[in-house]
């Protein structure tokens, strides 16, 4: 049996919730990072890239998936790709979390 892998490249919309700047922290690769939330209630800390953002900004965010074997994905935030105005950040982030909502499943004693 063969380990076959490939590579997939995708995007998500995240909100900033701080930056880390190496002038403000220990940082040993000297690249700035950024703590995200992202659509889906999850929390990332990913590279900023070229990118400038700032605290509440609503980012696009790539990331590098691995498909390893039989439907094993391993997700890594690879760096910021857009900083979206705040009208269009939050107009595509109420259709993702709207996504979220309707797509999760709902408690077995709470609804």
């Amino acid at each position: 049996m063969e380990n076959a892998k490939s590579e997939l490249i995708f995007y998500h919309i995240g909100r900033i919730v701080k930056l880390v700047d190496p002038k403000n922290s220990k940082n040993f690769d000297k690249k700035r990072k950024a703590v995200i939330e992202m659509w889906d209630n999850n929390i990332i800390t990913c590279e900023t890239g070229p990118a400038s953002p700032h605290d509440g900004d609503f980012v696009i965010v790539r990331f590098k998936g691995i498909i390893q074997g039989n439907n094993n994905l391993f997700m890594n935030p690879s760096e910021i790709t857009d900083i979206l105005s705040n009208s269009t950040g939050e107009q595509v982030w109420q259709n993702y979390k709207s996504f979220y909502d309707k797509t999760k499943p709902a408690h077995p004693l709470t609804g």
